[in-house]
């Protein structure tokens, strides 16, 4: 399979040819005739690329697109505008809403493929989103902090690592290790989604840790909600006897029995409000720096810094 298609049209008609042309060519291709489905449908199956008519009754093609650039699992899904109009005001509205290409009605079926493969490469090039839950990667998140440092944006990054990870894994294995990264992305997700629009961003730079930025006087109400909510859920990620005895124990390789504290989340926020940050390795480096402060205390615990 060369990939998997979201196609967003009103007109059936279209929606038929084309899915049956991009099926033929080998692209899983599902089909949405109106807005709130298709947004829908599009964090559900995570396609690869959308294409999206502009003219759609209830909701346009340009709304659609900045709901779904406003969402955490399809923000970076490159999107083609599809149109009968030609007017250069009209593709400068779907670029600016997000769009990453403009194609015109009537089309040439091979061109609209090139345009397809060209943007799904470029896209897989780009992106290294976490294959379990589907957040950014570390190189959206350097891009996206280096683009607010260089537009002298003010805010707190905030990096999070899970303590006794490896040990949980070590005794329950990779499937339930999964399941307890995608338990905290969702957590994390509904935290910074209630901050307002295009001012938080989440991504997940390394396979246990996750990172979120957003303005500076929500975090620590946000860092201290993330705690109570993760300490809540975790009894369920463990085994009914582990919860009896209150800490993980499991036989290594050697027939050694191994003790482990359940795990915790550490989150450590550095804020460029009064210190001159430049770059996103800088400010990693002091994040992580902040990040051991908040591990030592043994316990789910944030520490923040400016």
């Amino acid at each position: 399979m060369q990939g998997r298609i979201l196609f967003i049209d009103d007109e059936p008609e279209i929606l038929k040819a084309v899915k049956f042309y991009l099926e033929d060519e080998d692209f899983e291709v599902h089909i949405a005739e109106e807005g709130n489905r298709a947004i829908e449908l599009a964090e559900s199956i995570q396609p690869d690329l959308i294409i999206l008519d502009v003219m759609m009754p209830v909701m346009d093609g340009i709304q659609v697109c900045r709901q779904l650039r406003s969402r955490t699992r399809t923000r970076l899904i490159p999107i083609i505008f599809l149109t009968a109009r030609e007017a250069v005001e009209d593709k400068i509205k779907g670029l600016e809403a997000g769009g990453v290409d403009y194609i015109t009605k009537p089309f040439n079926n091979q061109e609209l493929l090139a345009r397809i493969k060209a943007h799904i490469r470029s896209s897989q090039e780009e992106l290294s989103s976490h294959p379990v839950t589907g957040l950014p990667g570390a190189p959206s998140v350097e891009r996206e902090v280096n683009r607010r440092l260089q537009e002298g944006e003010t805010f707190t990054a905030v990096f999070v690592g899970i303590e006794h990870f490896r040990g949980y894994l070590e005794a329950y294995g990779i499937s339930r290790g999964d399941r307890l990264l995608l338990s905290i992305s969702r957590l994390l997700e509904d935290a910074v989604s209630v901050l307002p629009r295009g001012k938080w961003f989440l991504g997940q730079p390394s396979y246990n840790e996750f990172f979120f930025l957003g303005p500076s006087g929500d975090i620590p109400a946000l860092c201290e909600i993330l705690i109570e909510r993760f300490e809540e859920e975790r009894p369920q990620h463990y085994l009914e006897q582990h919860r009896h005895m209150g800490e993980l124990t499991y036989y290594d390789y050697r027939g050694d029995l191994i003790r482990v504290p359940f795990t915790n989340l550490a989150l450590g926020g550095v804020c460029n409000a009064f210190r001159f940050v430049a770059t996103y390795g800088a400010m990693a480096e002091w994040g992580a720096q902040v990040l051991l402060k908040a591990r030592a205390q043994g316990s789910c615990a944030y520490v923040i810094e400016e």
